[in-house]
């Protein structure tokens, strides 16, 4: 049994899918990570040469597109684990990374649930241009408790929407890991997409259906539409935040995450995102050994 797997599903995130290519191809070898293309495309196709690409119908869009997304990468994450010891599954703007930097292979994933998570931070960029390089000092990486979520299987586990919990299961944030979201590590690439995807979304609500709520899950595709909305938060978030050395900021969020980790009433196990938790963030070193 080979020791570890990464598993993504996209549709036309060129730009990000590209630093999580390169990142897991480097950190476990491309023959070990697994592209789920929504819909046949000769660029995802050239993107993840070498890794293992398989196209998924794409066939109109649905509100409730999230839910059965999830669904679909912890039925492909389970099988996955027939032929790895752990699997690292995550959206393609995400990468699971050692405080240290030292490499993934090297790390022990020792745990014994069947999903295990890392403290999230959202890397955020004040620089209004095409950048190049995800791990660099002019970058903050902000504390953020609805992404330190599960991210690392070893037997079949049900992912909510966004991957941000499980149904009838549990995890724990695992230490010395972080799970980095670079969604917003590229302004022209965050403002491309949600012009790409917000009229998918008004399409998808012409018919008027409304997605039921649900304790602690995301609200399907909506969500699309906020994400410049939601940078301008993180952006006043930062201006008042403590900045502290990055294995020191790492270990502190995860206790403060873990604090709030909590099972919902319908039996999804998430954070409780009503509680308060002090944020904080770090940029990382000039030294750091991964260059991305």
């Amino acid at each position: 049994m080979k020791p570890l797997a990464a598993v993504t599903m996209v549709w036309r995130d060129y730009w990000y899918l590209e630093k999580w290519v390169a990142y897991y191809s480097a950190q476990l070898g491309p023959e070990n990570v697994y592209i789920l293309s929504h819909g046949a495309d000769p660029e995802i196709d050239r993107i993840g040469e070498g890794c293992n690409v398989i196209a998924i119908l794409r066939d109109g869009l649905h509100q409730t597109f999230e839910y059965a997304r999830w669904r679909m990468l912890s039925d492909f994450s389970a099988m996955l684990t027939q032929f790895y010891s752990r699997v690292i599954v995550s959206d393609c703007d995400e990468v699971l990374l050692t405080a240290d930097g030292s490499g993934l292979l090297d790390y022990e994933f020792a745990f014994d649930e069947n999903t295990a998570g890392a403290v999230g931070f959202n890397l955020v960029t004040l620089q209004d241009d095409d950048e190049d390089l995800l791990f660099k000092g002019e970058k903050f990486s902000l504390f953020e408790v609805p992404y330190s979520k599960p991210c690392i299987v070893q037997r079949r586990a049900a992912f909510g929407t966004g991957g941000h919990g499980v149904t009838n299961d549990t995890f724990r944030l695992l230490p010395g890991l972080l799970n980095l979201h670079f969604h917003y590590g590229n302004l022209q690439e965050l403002h491309r997409r949600q012009e790409e995807r917000s009229p998918l979304v008004d399409q998808s609500m012409a018919d008027g259906v409304k997605i039921a709520s649900t304790p602690g899950q995301s609200v399907g595709i909506v969500g699309w539409r906020r994400r410049s909305r939601r940078f301008r938060r993180l952006v006043k978030e930062l201006a008042r935040t403590q900045e502290l050395p990055m294995e020191e900021c790492v270990e502190l969020s995860r206790l403060e995450a873990t604090r709030t980790l909590k099972t919902m009433a319908d039996g999804y196990f998430t954070h409780d995102r009503a509680l308060e938790v002090t944020l904080r963030k770090f940029r990382f070193p000039e030294d750091f050994p991964i260059k991305l």
